[in-house]
């Protein structure tokens, strides 16, 4: 059975996380890859959706941690067992998990990755997302489909991102995970795209 390289890769809101990733997309195929993103949320979303529990996607860091904890393992379950199927006929297979460190909440930063979500995943690798404070916070404002007037503030984004760190390493250890840390500059997508897809190619 071939298994499949899996990489979670995460970033504050307004990083341009999910734009890098799409560009490093293009270029793992380019080496024959095949290659499968799954965004984590979409799987929390949908799990409680259906338990008629939230509204919004921005609904799910509001939940009591309980209501969280469970949405977030059956979610983990589901994407591993997705990445397993679709890779058992495929050599050359990576599925990427987009998602967060950390979350933000009412009640204090909760993580995205504890150990009942990590150990279900079992990624080889966590590649954290970062960018300056200030482009951060541009970046959100300029982003109409979603609130988040609670984050757009530099000197909480220079906090979450150094937490963010310190979320992502705890995370990779109860696994034995690589982490990286890659920093998409303005107007240097390809740069940071390629180095996603260097550590992808040597894992």
């Amino acid at each position: 059975m071939v298994v499949a390289k899996i990489i979670v890769i995460v970033g504050l809101p307004g990083v341009g996380k999910t734009t890098v990733l799409n560009k490093s997309v293009e270029l793992l195929k380019e080496r024959q890859y095949i290659v499968k993103v799954v965004n984590f949320g979409d799987f929390m979303f949908k799990y409680l959706l259906n338990k008629g529990l939230i509204k919004t996607r921005d609904d799910i860091r509001k939940l009591p941690l309980s209501q969280q904890r469970t949405a977030q393992q059956e979610a983990a379950k589901e994407i591993r067992k997705v990445f397993e199927e679709e890779a058992a006929e495929v050599r050359k297979y990576v599925g990427f998990v987009d998602t967060h460190a950390l979350i933000k909440t009412p009640t204090g930063n909760w993580p995205g990755l504890p150990a009942h979500v990590i150990e279900e995943l079992r990624p080889d690798s966590i590649i954290v997302v970062e960018a300056k404070p200030e482009e951060i916070v541009s970046r959100q404002l300029r982003d109409k489909t979603r609130y988040r007037a609670d984050y757009a503030k530099v000197n909480l984004i220079e906090e979450l991102l150094k937490l963010n760190r310190i979320f992502a390493i705890s995370s990779a250890v109860l696994v034995g995970a690589s982490v990286n840390f890659i920093h998409n500059k303005e107007g240097k997508l390809e740069e940071a795209a390629k180095e996603i897809a260097d550590i992808v190619e040597n894992i």
